[in-house]
């Protein structure tokens, strides 16, 4: 995942500061899975704990920004084209983020308190499918509403 998150990096970077930064924060969010899922064997541990409030930070950032940033701007750039196609397709992509957004809010509901982690391996298994699930939405998402465009900005 984390390679094909450079890759899309590398397509889009430059277009635009905003998805510069997104596509940065996702590499970080990704960074921040894999070191708490290496550290999952000691649930008392503190360093675990410190993790595991990090990413949850890091990921309610990284899915705010999408919802109240991305995705907005996508749309106001599809609409700036006239794009109607664009903008249909993206909202229907947007659609499918809906599912994953819940298990996103539900996860960080779950364990802002670090009260109970003995499901988290497997809530941070369910969490994985569902980010990469998101990853290639909203790559769509940039490609239709966004990558679309690039001639016509240039």
């Amino acid at each position: 995942m984390l390679e094909h998150c450079r890759t899309q990096q590398e397509l889009w970077g430059g277009v635009n500061r905003t998805l510069d930064g997104w596509f940065e924060a996702r590499k970080q969010l990704l960074v921040e899975y894999s070191a708490l899922c290496q550290r999952l064997a000691d649930q008392d541990s503190p360093a675990l704990k410190a993790r595991l409030r990090r990413f949850c930070q890091s990921l309610m950032d990284y899915v705010s920004a999408g919802h109240f940033e991305i995705y907005e701007q996508l749309q106001t750039e599809a609409k700036r084209y006239q794009d109607e196609e664009a903008l249909v397709m993206g909202y229907r992509l947007y659609q499918q983020l809906e599912n994953c957004t819940e298990l996103v809010l539900d996860f960080d509901q779950r364990y802002t308190s670090l009260d109970d982690l003995e499901h988290l391996p497997q809530d941070l298994s369910k969490l994985g499918l569902c980010l990469e699930r998101r990853f290639f939405v909203e790559d769509s998402m940039v490609n239709v509403m966004h990558e679309a465009h690039r001639e016509q900005a240039a």
